[in-house]
């Protein structure tokens, strides 16, 4: 599992690279028809990456859909500064936390399942590439295979080891204000200064945030001005937004829209990205449930947390009982130091196996 999961580091697949995006599904293609026999279909895009998706055949008519995917936040060449390598029982590596080793533990808990012909339903698997993107080109897909689904599985990386039963929304609001340029010296009187409205949207923006139903706003990017001496005729502000209610989404994009303008000669677009929060229904705290009582039984602590940031699963919990987190231990996702538990790996990839064998 060690050497695979090298083989799939080095193999740098960045969200926003096409081309190495397709050299990894292509490789993933042979590499699943390698370890299980089967021939996985590429799904492709113009969009983004190509997808995977395999159907395998249980012994039930039942279907399960397993969540994996392969992008990364990382830049093309980051293995040059940052190898793989395992240094005290935990190994490094671009992706390797969010989410690599997920892939090499969901191939090889399927491996013995086929091997032994112990899967209890049958199973869709997709791996798609564009999840740390937004997910806009794999979106469909995953909605389509959650709604004939008796549950979702995500093989996203764990919280310090605890399954993940609800995620906040999490999405991108951008504002583009538009003004009216003229010269800054001879007549500003005659212009309508984009930046000045943007930064009375300021203290509005702040104001929208309500820490009690968990909704964050973060104004983090603005672009505004070209030259020193023109009354600016654009700016834009691109903000992270993060909530726990769905309809929450709704009050912030509608206050935005309604925010009067201050700066006479001004206009406001809104556009907006959004991934809806992972909820947690009585179903998917049943599914919880049995799977806490089968890592009991074989000697796998089992927890769960809500946690912040967003993934495919939060598509699927409006369709089906979802549990994320099943991937890896460890840490820094994102981050130069990321990093995952080595001696995990296979305890994580038998409770996946377990998971599979057992709960219908």
């Amino acid at each position: 599992m060690i050497s695979d999961l090298k083989s799939i580091i080095e193999i740098e697949s960045p969200s926003t690279d096409k081309d190495s995006l397709d050299v990894f599904a292509s490789f993933m293609k042979g590499y699943i028809k390698k370890q299980l026999g089967l021939d996985a279909e590429i799904l492709e895009s113009n969009d983004a990456g190509n997808d995977l998706r395999l159907r395998i055949k249980g012994r039930g008519e039942k279907q399960v859909l397993l969540l994996c995917h392969y992008d990364t936040v990382f830049p093309k060449e980051t293995l040059k500064s940052r190898p793989f390598r395992i240094v005290d029982g935990k190994a490094y590596g671009p992706g390797i936390f969010d989410m690599k080793t997920g892939i090499i533990q969901t191939i090889y808990a399927l491996k013995a399942l086929i091997k032994n012909n112990e899967l209890l339903n049958s199973v869709v698997l997709l791996i798609t590439s564009d999840e740390e993107i937004e997910s806009k080109s794999s979106k469909d897909i995953i909605i389509n295979e959650a709604k004939k689904s008796l549950y979702t599985l995500v093989m996203e990386p764990s919280l310090n080891g605890a399954l993940k039963t609800e995620r906040s929304g999490v999405g991108t609001i951008t504002v583009n204000v538009y003004g009216k340029a003229s010269h800054a010296g001879l007549d500003p009187e005659n212009g309508a200064n984009a930046i000045y409205e943007m930064a009375y949207m300021i203290p509005e923006i702040i104001g929208l945030n309500n820490k009690s139903k968990g909704t964050s706003l973060n104004l983090d990017v603005i672009k505004g001005g070209d030259r020193t001496n023109v009354i600016p005729d654009f700016c834009q502000g691109i903000m992270d937004i993060r909530y726990r209610i769905p309809e929450e989404s709704d009050r912030v994009l509608k206050a935005l829209k309604d925010m009067p303008a201050k700066i006479p000669g001004t206009r406001r677009e809104i556009e907006h990205i959004l991934r809806p929060p992972l909820i947690k229904t009585a179903e998917s705290e049943k599914l919880y449930e049995k799977i806490n009582k089968l890592g009991a039984t074989n000697g796998i602590a089992i927890s769960q947390a809500s946690v912040a940031g967003g993934s495919d699963g939060n598509f699927c919990s409006y369709y089906c009982p979802v549990i994320d987190g099943l991937g890896a231990v460890g840490n820094g996702a994102h981050s130069e130091n990321e990093y995952v538990l080595v001696d995990k790996i296979p305890e994580r990839t038998a409770l996946l196996y377990l998971i599979l064998k057992n709960i219908d």
